[in-house]
């Protein structure tokens, strides 16, 4: 049953790999602090991330032929592994290492997740995509995102690319950042071309959670082009459309 969101100060952001609904996100934050209005930060991928990344570590030590290969490799390999995991293994496995949100923050083993050594490790980012199409992992991170919108006195600002149409239906403000496959390989320090290309037509294809085509948004959600914004200009935007939305900000 999903949970009913009594905290409607929420801005829900979707985007394919480099999109800059990270950033943009990060901006408004600031932004809205500086003016004194509480905010928090939500980000799903981080939640899924998460997932992936305990998930490879815990099949890393079954990974053969460790001797010569890279870390990167690794956990590559280990993932292949960590995708025959069925959901009661997943979600045990994510209990087990006390996967949370709390405060905007992703958790594992009881603290903040490190973004660099955990987040972003090899193999982590693909992860998260591939373990995200498993139904009742997206019910897990939809409930503990939507608790943690209902927890917070303030504004709850939340990126993904199932955030508006699954996880934060009934956000005011809905947006789609769109951005060319050319232009997210230059910005971004973890996907090539090809692999942002996969990652995003994966995410698109998936039967449940997936990613909208700019062409088909969804209801009352709006598209936004980001390829010539600059992340001070996008946010400056954004944020004027927040104050249309948003009564008295």
């Amino acid at each position: 049953m999903k949970i009913e969101l009594k905290n409607n100060r929420v801005v829900a952001v979707d985007g394919g790999t480099a999109t800059g609904k990270g950033r943009l996100i990060e901006e408004l934050a600031q932004l809205l602090r500086g003016k004194g209005v509480p905010v928090i930060h939500l980000s799903t991928g981080s939640v899924y991330r998460a997932f992936a990344y305990v998930a490879i570590e815990d099949k890393a030590p079954l990974v053969e032929g460790k001797l010569g290969l890279t870390d990167a490799e690794i956990n590559h390999k280990a993932l292949e592994l960590a995708r025959e995991m069925g959901a009661e293994e997943l979600l045990a496995l994510a209990r087990n290492r006390q996967i949370e949100m709390h405060g905007g923050a992703v958790w594992i083993d009881g603290e903040p997740a490190l973004a660099d050594e955990q987040l972003k490790a090899p193999a982590v980012g693909t992860g998260a995509s591939i373990l995200g199409g498993v139904r009742e992992v997206r019910d897990f991170v939809n409930a503990v995102t939507r608790r943690q919108v209902n927890e917070f006195d303030g504004f709850v600002l939340i990126d993904g690319r199932d955030i508006s149409h699954e996880v934060v239906p009934d956000a005011p403000l809905k947006l789609l950042l769109t951005v060319a496959p050319e232009v997210a390989a230059a910005r971004s320090r973890e996907h090539t071309l090809d692999e942002i290309i996969a990652r995003d037509t994966r995410d698109r294809d998936r039967a449940f959670g997936q990613l909208k085509h700019p062409d088909d948004p969804g209801e009352g959600v709006v598209v936004l082009a980001t390829d010539t914004h600059s992340p001070e200009s996008l946010r400056d935007h954004v944020y004027n459309m927040m104050q249309d939305v948003f009564t008295g900000l």
